[in-house]
């Protein structure tokens, strides 16, 4: 069962760019590749936390194949998370039945919230918790105290959640029935003073590296005046929320099937409480189960507690880790009162995993998620990071000492994928390339090769190259149009036109249409403006420069209700542009007076 669950789970999240490394991957293999491969007591390129295990260790063993075939790296993650649940089942297989061991070790593998696992290089620090608490389990279950040390001291230094594992060890390994050797409450010692030992030693370097190398932990990061000053309480209680919602991978599904979910899970609950208050043999059952139940719990709970210091940013990829607790209380607990309801469970919890939506095909023009980075949100960036990289490898190879690159209509807030410069250097392992902008690229050539990259939402090719030039003149216009110069606008949109002949630049050609629309409107052209608009929005739907030539053309010619059809598709697009709604009321309005027959 948890090899078909790791299975169903590379299935359900993979996609032609995954294990594309973005974002902190480029710091750590930064630092990988120009740091110094012996630096191990620091962050390992980043400002926060010591997980010399998860990323100094990995990304040396890793990095030339994360660059070269990054699927491969998403492949061996997925092989990690199935050893993972193969250790769990193994562990909890001497002490229950093969179906339960089976429903608990699956639980941290069947959620949305595990995809990011096993789609991106940077999620191996959660990942590498996960498997080597597991394995840690594992040894321990079986009374092999050295080798689970080991594999607990391989997931602290992964991340620091691992703590919870350290509480846990000592009771699995008390709990091994034997026909000889020491009782368990003084196993269990023995287990707890080495386990003791063990995190003090890792607690002191942890502490040491952090001062020495002037490292942060996560609350030292808030920047939100609120959120520092919110109780550990409530910030406890929103990370237990999220988990929980998380889960039971509720968060990506839409708000039907949310509800569906919601009260399939509430429907298991109550007749979960309904058998346990009239059913005795039920509690009796349960009552047997109690320390798996409270165990269990008491994981998810202490897990949960770690991740209070993130508030508010939450990203689900935090979530596996307390599921393992959650998913053997959850499982103890029905399982022991009616196996039905286990059943049920599981069922309802494949039904939202296997809802929940599939890698998004595109980059869209607009990143923005309801997390800072959810698996949709990690996608559309890889995919971003891996066209760029794609276009690069043609108009610009290797060598490429001292090149500039600009980025064009890429989307707000996604060029922190890239890491700043760090992409550009990891990739060309050179550190002389850099990102510039568009007019500096033009204005200062300072002799260096410059490629110029545009995002086209919707063309095949996502990431073209287009002629920084062409580009430059394309932003003069911009500056033209809003002065309401409309003879130079036209000038500089002819200068770029003839910049720029690649059939393939669809969003450049449609951002050239729906500028000179804009010019035509504005000298009163309003024939050429409708015809350049037309073709604007047949290369890009979204063309906002359209729509607005195309505003201005019915208005000119007292087209009302096209004009207020167009005003609508601009504030579906832009909801919070009060002066946008403003114009569609007072159209609005103009077009009822004119039908109506007033002036």
């Amino acid at each position: 069962m948890p090899l078909l669950a790791a299975l169903a789970l590379a299935i359900h999240s993979w996609f032609a760019f995954v294990g594309e490394p973005m974002a902190d991957d480029f710091d750590f293999l930064h630092h990988t590749f120009f740091t110094g491969r012996d630096r191990w007591f620091d962050g390992g390129g980043s400002r926060f936390y010591w997980r010399p295990v998860a990323r100094q260790l990995y990304y040396r063993l890793l990095g030339d194949t994360m660059l070269a075939h990054p699927a491969w790296v998403s492949a061996l993650e997925v092989g990690f998370a199935a050893l993972a649940g193969l250790c769990i089942h193994r562990a909890l297989r001497r002490s229950w039945p093969g179906a339960w061991a089976a429903a608990a070790a699956s639980f941290p593998l069947l959620i949305e919230a595990g995809r990011p696992l096993v789609s991106s290089p940077t999620n191996f620090q959660d990942l590498g918790a996960i498997l080597w608490s597991a394995v840690a389990l594992h040894e321990a279950a079986h009374a092999r105290r050295w080798s689970a040390l080991a594999a607990l001291l391989a997931g602290l230094l992964c991340k620091e959640m691992v703590v919870v594992t350290a509480v846990a060890l000592p009771l699995v390994a008390g709990a091994k029935t034997t026909t000889a050797g020491a009782p368990p409450t003084r196993r269990r010692l023995r287990w707890l003073v080495a386990v003791g030992i063990l995190v003090v030693a890792w607690a002191v370097v942890y502490r040491i590296v952090l001062l020495r190398a002037g490292l942060l932990l996560a609350r030292d990061a808030g920047q939100d005046q609120g959120a520092l000053a919110a109780p550990w309480l409530n910030r406890f209680v929103w990370a237990c929320g999220e988990s929980l919602g998380d889960a039971m991978s509720l968060p990506a599904l839409t708000p039907a099937l949310r509800g569906g979910a919601l009260a399939a899970l509430a429907t298991v609950a109550v007749a979960t409480i309904g058998l346990l208050a009239a059913d005795r043999a039920a509690r009796a059952r349960v009552m047997a189960r109690g320390p798996w139940v409270v165990g269990g719990l008491a994981w998810f709970v202490l897990a949960t507690a770690t991740l209070a210091d993130v508030y508010p940013d939450w990203r689900p990829y935090r979530s596996p880790f307390g599921a393992i607790g959650l998913g053997v209380a959850c499982v103890a607990l029905l399982g022991a009162a009616w196996p039905p309801l286990l059943a049920a469970l599981v069922a309802v919890r494949l039904v939202t995993f296997a809802a929940s939506p599939p890698p998004p095909e595109r980059v869209a023009a607009d990143v923005a998620s309801a997390y800072s980075l959810d698996f949709a949100k990690l996608v559309r960036l890889q995919r971003l990071v891996g066209e760029t990289r794609r276009a690069l490898a043609v108009a610009l190879p290797p060598p490429a000492h001292g090149a500039r690159v600009a980025a064009h209509y890429y989307p707000r807030g996604a060029l922190y994928a890239f890491a700043g410069d760090r992409a550009l250097q990891t990739w060309y392992r050179d550190t002389t390339l850099h990102w510039v902008p568009i007019r500096t690229a033009v204005l200062e050539p300072n002799g260096a090769t410059t490629v110029a990259l545009e995002l086209q939402p919707a063309a095949a090719r996502q990431v073209v190259p287009v002629s920084p030039q062409a580009l430059w003149h394309l932003e003069d216009a911009d500056h033209h149009i809003e002065a309401k110069r409309w003879a130079e606008a036209l000038a500089s949109l002819k200068a770029a036109d003839s910049l720029e002949r690649d059939p393939d630049a669809r969003m450049f050609a449609s951002m050239l249409a729906g500028k000179r629309a804009l010019a035509l409107v504005g000298i009163g052209r309003v024939a050429e403006a409708e015809t350049q608009a037309a073709r604007s929005l047949a290369l890009w739907p979204g063309n906002d420069d359209a729509r607005y030539a195309r505003v201005g053309a019915a208005l000119r010619l007292g087209r009302l209700a096209d004009a207020e059809a167009d005003l609508e598709a601009l504030a579906r697009a832009h909801p919070s542009d009060a002066g946008l709604r403003r114009m569609l009321d007072d159209t609005r309005r103009a077009r009822r007076a004119q039908e109506a027959g007033r002036p």
